[in-house]
C-alpha cells in the first residue's frame, strides 16, 4: 500500500495501541528523574545536559501517556531554549557553559532530535485536535526535508546534522535515525513522494549497512560511492544507537529484521546476557550486559518474531534492571517507548 494511502485512523490505532502498557508509575518515576519544572528533559549521566533527542523523546512519551500538561511544558522550553537557529531545527546540546552560564553548547543540529520532536507534535494535533502543534511541526518537517536531504546511488537519505557529515571520504550517515512510522506520519502531511522515499531508501539503507558475521546494522556507517562500510574514525558497533534500529522496525506491521538478530536472542537464551554492544569488525561481545531500554527493545523484537514466552522474560528482565538505573535517562527513555508497542504490557 502506497505510504500516502495510509488513513490517520490506522495512525491513531497504532497510537491507541502503544498507549496500553501498564501503568504501574514508570512515567511518574521517569518525570521525577528526568523532567524539570521548566520542562527540560535532563541527562543525568552526562553532566545534567540536555539534546534535542531527549526533548522529542520526552514530549513523544507525553502523547503516549496523554499527559498534556507534561507535553506542553517539555515544548515551550524545547521551543524557547532550542529552536534558537536561522532555521526552524533545533540545537543538539544544552548545559553549563565553563562561565556557569547554561545555554546552548552547540547550535549544530540533531536530525534524529528534528525528527522525534515533529513527529511528536503531529501526534498531538491528532491527540489533542490541536492545530498549531500540527503548524509547528509542518515547518520543522519543511526544513528536514529541503536542508538535509542528500541523493547518493539515486536514493534520499538525511544527513544526521546539517554541518559536519559530507566530505571527500563520502557521506557519513546514521541508520538509528530512521524513525519509519515518523516518516509514514510526514508523508501525510507534507511531500508524500518526497516521504515515500526517504522511508523505502531507508529501509535500503538498514539492510546495506548490516556486517560481520551476526549480519547486524553499525551504529554509524560511512556510503563512499556505493559501498557502505562502518565509519572510520568510530567504533564498528552495533550499540548504543543501531538498538533504535530494531524499535524503528517493531513499530512496524511485518518488520523485518536483520539476521543477527536471532542470534542475539539465540544467545541470550544460552546464556541470560545480551551484550552492551557487539563490534562488527572482530565478531566479539562486550563483557558488560545490556541496560533495560536494550532489554525491552529485544522484548518487543521477540514479541514480533511471535516468541511470547521470551519476550516476557526480556520485559521481566528489563523492568528488573529499570530499578536500578535511576540516572539512566535513554535506557529509561528506550524501556518506555518499547513497552509503550508491547502487548505484554496490555
Amino acid at each position: 500500500m502506497p505510504l500516502k494511502n495510509i488513513s490517520l485512523g490506522l495512525v491513531l490505532a497504532v497510537l491507541a495501541c502503544m498507549n496500553a502498557y501498564a501503568q504501574d508509575g514508570t512515567w511518574d518515576r521517569y518525570k521525577q528523574n528526568f523532567l524539570t519544572e521548566d520542562g527540560r528533559i535532563v541527562d543525568p549521566a552526562q553532566d545534567n545536559t540536555s539534546h534535542s533527542e531527549g526533548q522529542g523523546y520526552g514530549l513523544w512519551l507525553a502523547v503516549l501517556q496523554s499527559d498534556r500538561a507534561a507535553f506542553d511544558r517539555i515544548w515551550q522550553w524545547t521551543r524557547n531554549n532550542l529552536q534558537v537557529r536561522a532555521d526552524k531545527l533545533f540545537a543538539w546540546h544544552w548545559g553549563k557553559r565553563p562561565n556557569n552560564e547554561w545555554a546552548v553548547l552547540d547550535l549544530n543540529n540533531a536530525t534524529d532530535g528534528d525528527i522525534v520532536i515533529a513527529y511528536a507534535l503531529l501526534l498531538g494535533q491528532n491527540k489533542w485536535k490541536a492545530k498549531e502543534y500540527g503548524d509547528e511541526a509542518l515547518m520543522i518537517i519543511r526544513d528536514i526535508r529541503t536542508r538535509l536531504s542528500v541523493v547518493r546511488m539515486g536514493r534520499t537519505f538525511l544527513l544526521p546534522g546539517y554541518f559536519g557529515f559530507t566530505g571527500e571520504g563520502g557521506v557519513l550517515l546514521n541508520p538509528s535515525y530512521l524513525i519509519l512510522s515518523a516518516f509514514r506520519l510526514f508523508s501525510q502531511a507534507d511531500d508524500a513522494a518526497f516521504w515515500d522515499k526517504v522511508y523505502s531508501d531507508g529501509l535500503f539503507l538498514i539492510d546495506r549497512c548490516c556486517f560481520g558475521s551476526l549480519c547486524l546494522p553499525a551504529d554509524w556507517v560511512m556510503l563512499e560511492g556505493d559501498r557502505f562500510a562502518p565509519a572510520p574514525g568510530k567504533a564498528p558497533y552495533f550499540g548504543s544507537n543501531a538498538i533504535r534500529i530494531l524499535l524503528a522496525l517493531s513499530q512496524e506491521d511485518k518488520p523485518r529484521f536483520p539476521r543477527g538478530v536471532s542470534a542475539l536472542l539465540e544467545r541470550y537464551q544460552r546464556t541470560g546476557e545480551l551484550p552492551q554492544w557487539v563490534d562488527l569488525e572482530k565478531d566479539s561481545f562486550s563483557l558488560r550486559p545490556a541496560a533495560a531500554g536494550y532489554y525491552a527493545i529485544f522484548g518487543l523484537v521477540a514479541e514480533k518474531l511471535g516468541d511470547r514466552s521470551l519476550a516476557k522474560r526480556l520485559f521481566d528482565e528489563a523492568r528488573a534492571k529499570l530499578k536500578a538505573e535511576k540516572a539512566a535517562y535513554y535506557s529509561f527513555s528506550l524501556y518506555l517507548l518499547a513497552t509503550a508497542g508491547s502487548r505484554q504490557m496490555e
